[in-house]
């Protein structure tokens, strides 16, 4: 069997509705904004041996996650093409979900979360047996060890962390409605390499965190389909949905796509992509910022952690060495 080892987390099929008229998109790399890239959407939103799993007998499967994906990609072109027709898509709405939870989960701001939280619960494991004196005591000019360890998680378990972050999604889900918002705006949506963000809209803007939300309270959800397109789910809408699934809206004006677009560039997390040049100010703005996990120490003498993600610089995670 060949082995696939350019594994998409941006799907081929989602980047091809952002493509000018030459094939291509325009991808703003936050470390480089000033100098985005050209390309195809097969050159772009890959890792090598990305969903890569161990085997039991000590071998490495680099297909099975990558193909079982591309089953659920393979029909999203017919979906986005039938909204932008504003036609009805009930019937299709059970993929829809299915292929937003899956974006959400796949994507390296995801997994390198879920990384961050597992490596900052075991240093405070670390600390926890250093205060308990079940481990010995770090030599001299180290005691601050816990803090100045780097710890590097297997990016198995992160992958593992896939189903259960998708099976999360769905109570989320079933908190709010779904519609299409279609953009006749002079101002083109952007996607990016985190394309699914969700947030408390009660709060301001300067005082929203990703992916955090009142148990309770209103939440917005945001999709970038295409240029032309949003799926936008809301707590609000929850009631007409229940009663007539999707229907269809439009923008009001650029003031109010711009505000969608600030969002998906601060929830993007290496990358913006366009298919326009024309809105770097927006995006240079939140070039240093991304949903970043955060471990806020706690006084407990268990040495407990408490765990969010905020928008903030990313960091370079420690390598996994096998």
């Amino acid at each position: 069997m060949m082995q696939k080892k350019r594994h998409h987390f941006v799907p081929k099929a989602y980047l091809k509705a952002f493509c000018d008229k030459t094939g291509r998109v325009l991808v703003y790399r936050k470390d480089k904004p000033d100098k985005p890239l050209h390309v195809v959407p097969d050159a772009t939103q890959f890792q090598g041996y990305y969903y890569s799993q161990p085997t039991p007998d000590g071998g490495v499967d680099n297909n099975t996650l990558e193909n079982l994906f591309s089953k659920l990609e393979s029909v999203w072109p017919q979906i986005v093409a039938k909204l932008h027709r504003r036609e009805n898509v009930n019937d299709n709405l059970e993929v829809i979900f299915q292929f937003m939870a899956l974006q959400r989960a796949r994507v390296p701001a995801s997994r390198n979360v879920v990384e961050a939280l597992l490596a900052a619960n075991v240093k405070a494991t670390m600390r926890a047996m250093l205060t308990a004196g079940t481990l010995p005591s770090p030599p001299k000019g180290l005691e601050d060890l816990p803090n100045q360890v780097e710890v590097a998680i297997d990016p198995h378990q992160s992958i593992l962390a896939m189903g259960t972050m998708i099976k999360c999604m769905g109570s989320l889900f079933d908190k709010m409605g779904l519609m299409a918002i279609h953009n006749a705006t002079s101002r083109p949506f952007l996607t990016s390499d985190n394309p699914v963000a969700w947030f408390d809209p009660s709060k301001s803007f300067e005082d929203q965190t990703p992916y955090t939300v009142n148990p309770d309270g209103p939440i917005l959800l945001l999709f970038p389909a295409s240029p032309a397109l949003l799926l936008l789910g809301a707590t609000q809408y929850k009631e007409v949905f229940t009663a007539e699934g999707l229907l269809h809206g439009d923008a009001p004006d650029d003031t109010w796509v711009e505000h969608i677009n600030a969002q998906t560039c601060r929830f993007g997390y290496n990358a913006v992509i366009s298919r326009d040049p024309g809105q770097e100010r927006l995006i240079k703005q939140f070039a240093k910022v991304s949903p970043v996990h955060q471990a806020i120490l706690t006084s407990s003498s268990d040495g407990a952690v408490l765990h969010r993600q905020v928008f903030g610089p990313r960091v370079t995670k420690p390598r996994w060495r096998s």
